[in-house]
């Protein structure tokens, strides 16, 4: 089901027979498509420092308080959209939108933490060898849009990645 809220944001619910848990997530319009040869790479590394940190909470403070929870956090970026995700006891479903919501809004994209980030992103680069899928998907859509955002990497380019900024985010 499919509810717009009066502030314009869409919510998709659905019941699942999981008895116990639920996963609150947020779809974002920040894939690579929207990146430029410039910021290759940003949507994904934006994906990634959203729970780095609140302007109410710090990285150690969010950590905890998913942990806390039995909280389970994952993400994606793709070409057209990214997502951030926890997965929660049902009685906790109000602390993660709450979460999700200060990470989405009130997000502190600090530029050391994201040093720390770039790094991890380079290591990722680096281990492209070892991820034969993802590898070859990427090459597939290199070679079929080439001159086009489509084709580029969803992590970035890795020659690019040093010159991103937090302000590129």
């Amino acid at each position: 089901m499919i509810t717009t809220l009066s502030n314009g944001i869409r919510v998709a619910t659905e019941r699942t027979a999981t008895s116990g848990v639920a996963t609150v997530g947020v779809y974002f319009g920040a894939g690579s498509r929207q990146d430029t040869l410039a910021t290759s790479g940003a949507a994904h590394n934006l994906r990634n420092m959203l729970l780095k940190g609140t302007s109410a909470r710090s990285k150690g403070q969010l950590a905890e308080e998913i942990e806390s929870m039995g909280g389970r956090l994952s993400g994606n970026t793709g070409r057209e959209q990214s997502h951030i995700s926890l997965t929660v006891f049902k009685g906790d479903v109000r602390r993660a939108i709450n979460i999700l919501g200060d990470a989405v809004s009130n997000a502190t994209i600090d530029a050391a933490e994201f040093e720390i980030q770039k790094q991890s992103i380079a290591q990722d680069h680096a281990n492209n060898h070892n991820e034969y899928e993802y590898t070859t998907l990427e090459n597939a859509h290199y070679n079929s849009f080439r001159d086009h955002m489509m084709g580029q990497p969803v992590r970035g380019d890795a020659d690019n990645l040093s010159n991103l900024t937090v302000t590129d985010l």
